[in-house]
Order: C-alpha cells, then structure tokens, then sequence
C-alpha cells in the first residue's frame, strides 16, 4: 500500500529555493545558461525540474531514514526494559521522552486522539488520589510507568500520524528483533529459561512485535520473509508457556475471524501455498530440535492446562494459583463496594494484601474506583468505535489485526495488571494512528502544534 505522503521534512524545498541553493538567478530562463531560445529554454526547465526531482527523492529517502531510527530506537527500549532490569523505568521514559523531542524538532506537532485523553485522565485521577494515598512511595511503582505509558503512546502515534507508516512499522520491527536476539544470546530463550524467567512479561513482549510483523505485513506485496519471522514469534510465545497470553492470542484470532470472515477467506486464498510451505517447514524444523520441541509441547500442555482451569473454576493437578486469584477478586470486590466511586488510592490493593490482585479490573475498581474503571477501558471502547465507524474494505487487514489486539489486550487484562503496561500503550498509540488517518478527518482527533 501507499505511504501516508510527505509533509514538512519529507516536503522538496520550493523552487526557488532549490535554484537559490544551487547558486543561480532567480529567473530560470537566464540563470547561469546565457541563453534566451525556446529550445535552450526548454532545455534548462528539465534541467531543473530534475535537480528538483532528485532533491526530492533524496528529501524523502532522508526523512524514511530518520523515521526507521526513530521507531527502532523507541521500540529497542521497549523490548528490552521486559527483561533488563537495570533499564528502570525511568530510564526509559527518559528515551521516549528525548525521541518525543526530536520528533517535535522536526515535525512541531503531535496527535492526540480521544484515546490519549481518556488515558491522560486516566493517569491524572492517578494523581488525585495520592491525596488519600497509604503508601505515596509504593504508588511511584504505578505512576513511573504509568507516565511512560502516556508517552509511548503520543510518540508511536504520531510517528504513524506524521511520518511513513510503513516505514514507522518497518523501524518498530527492526528494533524489536534486534531486542529478542540480544535477549536469545544471552539467556539462551527458548532453548532455556534464565533464572527468574518472567513469562508472562517475556510472552507480553513477542505478542507486541507479532501485531507488529503482521501489521507491517499489511503494507507490503511481498510477505514471504514476514511471515516467517511471524511464524518464529509464535513459537518462541507457545515456549514461554503463558497460559493467558497463548489464550489471548488464539481469541483475538476467533473474534477477527468473525468479523472479517470474507477477508479472512480471500486472505487464505491468496496466501494458502506459501503458508502450506512455511508451516510445514517449521513444523520440520522443531521436529528436528528435541530441546526446542520439548519446550513447545510444555508450551501446549500449560495452554491446555489453562482453558481445564478455566472450565473447572478451581485448581487442578498441575496449577495451583485459581484458588489464589479468586481469594483476591473476592476481597478485591468486597472492598471495592464500600468504595466504589473514588477507590483507595493508588497501589492501594498492594499496599493492603502485599501483591496486587493480578486481575487489571479488580485492581483498578479497588484503586480508582468506576472513575479508573471508565476512563482506562474506555480505551478499548473508543478503538472499537473507531472501527466500527471505519468502512474502507481496502484496510480491513489493519482493522482485523487492531481487533485481535483489543480481543488479546482485554482478555489479557483479566488475569493480569495492565493499565501501566506499556506495549499495550504502544498498541494503542499505532492502532489510533492508523484508525485515524484511515478513517479520514475525525472530530475526535486533535493536532497540537508548537508555533514558531
């Protein structure tokens, strides 16, 4: 597909600029030619009209550059702060704030759809309620992260609002695999789980750069090599053996599937031979590898696992933590009763029980009350009105994909805390940047610009 165009860096110089940065008169029919003939004249206008055509390209091949290193940085950050514990938080919103700045330097505006404004409310009542807040210190464990959530999403939305989307998409990609391979050739994953493995933040990171490669995908005519590295990323996520995110996954598939039948067909269609052939070759390749293979098949057992739990409400052989979370959504709910506009403050929960409830809505209800409740999943209903306002059958791959994502981040977001997690604010900043610009001119979305 198209690029989203050009505009202010990506721009050619007007033309007589072009003419005056090259050191010639004004006037093109005399400058520095000496001639006044129409054939002569003819000749210097396509002359400069292809300094002007080269000038241009070179302008556009500049700014994609700067766009790919942008995202790659951004997205290198993101990946690795899921398993490096010495790039603190901090540390990375310090990052996203530096790319948001050089962003602005070059661009002097940023997107700030309704979504933005729902989360920065949301992070804003965050605040409010440090004023009954327990434990302020043990609520920075929220609000650090919480804050680089808002800027995740202002920089990945505006680099897809205001610069290339696919090459955006191409530099997020690129920043991602050059994280996992760090994190494959030092702790050796998936032929070995490292010491205090977290799989569920690990799992939480391939998830993120699959919307990424299938997202990216989208744009492109030739998906041969993304698909295998969508492939690989699938697998590395059934190796780490997290049951809610394998679960997400295989949901958000079901509920896309649903919705955009037809373009699910023509897609399988079109793609059947080279999935055939890449599926088995994989499926070749594990095979081969017994270490490899057997961290699949526990991958697949613990899914299995999972959706036993989830049909028999209770703990079974092999998992013993249903008891453990229904304990906490019990006293979760009935504190959240007493209290159930304003919530306890934030880190509350944790403050009270020692571990917070691993579930985002019983978290949120007891912390912030139906105030947090509305605004944070507010979120999702605003992305789901936007592709229900959304009626272009030309995107409806980029509109599948954000809706597996809503699917996944929700179901996600049952089990575990993820209103301060920031792939999902990255998911959210590129999926209202595209919903926007594809859904064409939208009251719900405002450019802040920085005057000269």
């Amino acid at each position: 597909m198209e690029a989203k165009g050009f505009a202010n860096g990506d721009q050619p110089p007007a033309f007589l600029d072009v003419i005056l940065l090259l050191g010639v008169d004004k006037d093109p029919k005399v400058a520095c030619f000496g001639s006044s003939t129409d054939d002569d004249i003819m000749s210097e206008d396509t002359v400069l009209h292809q300094i002007v055509q080269g000038h241009a390209r070179i302008n556009r091949a500049a700014a994609r550059i700067c766009t790919l290193l942008l995202a790659a940085a951004a997205s290198f950050a993101l990946t690795v702060s899921a398993y490096l514990e010495d790039l603190r938080p901090t540390r990375v919103g310090a990052v996203l704030a530096a790319l948001i700045v050089l962003h602005l330097i070059w661009r002097r505006r940023f997107i700030w759809p309704r979504e933005f404004t729902l989360y920065a409310n949301f992070l804003g009542y965050m605040f409010i309620v440090l004023l009954w807040t327990h434990d302020v210190e043990l609520a920075m464990n929220t609000l650090v992260p919480a804050i680089n959530c808002m800027l995740a999403m202002i920089f990945f939305g505006s680099l897809i609002e205001y610069h290339s989307a696919p090459t955006a998409l191409a530099g997020t990609l690129c920043g991602f695999l050059l994280g996992v391979m760090i994190y494959t050739i030092t702790q050796g994953f998936p032929f070995s789980f490292p010491l205090d493995f977290s799989y569920n933040a690990i799992a939480g990171m391939y998830a993120f750069g699959l919307f990424v490669t299938l997202m990216y995908s989208c744009f492109r005519r030739s998906i041969g090599l993304l698909l295998v590295i969508a492939i690989l990323i699938l697998l590395h996520i059934i190796a780490t053996t997290s049951i809610k995110t394998n679960l997400g996954i295989a949901l958000g598939f079901v509920g896309a599937s649903i919705m955009y039948s037809w373009h699910l067909g023509r897609l399988l269609r079109r793609r059947i031979l080279i999935l055939i052939v890449l599926v088995s070759t994989a499926g070749i390749a594990v095979a081969s590898n017994d270490v490899l293979l057997g961290k699949l098949v526990d991958g697949v057992r613990r899914v299995s696992l999972g959706i036993e739990v989830l049909q028999a409400r209770s703990d079974v052989a092999g998992y013993t933590g249903f008891e453990d979370r229904s304990y906490w959504k019990q006293v979760g709910m009935e504190g959240w009763r007493l209290n159930p506009v304003f919530g306890y403050g934030t880190e509350a929960f944790r403050d009270r029980y020692g571990i917070t409830s691993h579930s985002t809505p019983v978290d949120v209800l007891y912390n912030y009350g139906l105030i947090g409740m509305v605004l944070f999943y507010g979120v999702f209903v605003s992305l789901m009105w936007r592709l229900l306002k959304l009626s272009n059958r030309q995107v409806s791959s980029q509109r599948a994909l954000v809706l597996a994502g809503v699917v996944f981040y929700i179901f996600v977001s049952l089990s575990g805390t993820m209103h301060y997690n920031i792939f999902l604010a990255a998911f959210v900043g590129i999926s209202a940047g595209l919903l926007d610009f594809r859904g064409g001119p939208s009251d719900s979305t405002r450019t802040l610009a920085i005057k000269r």
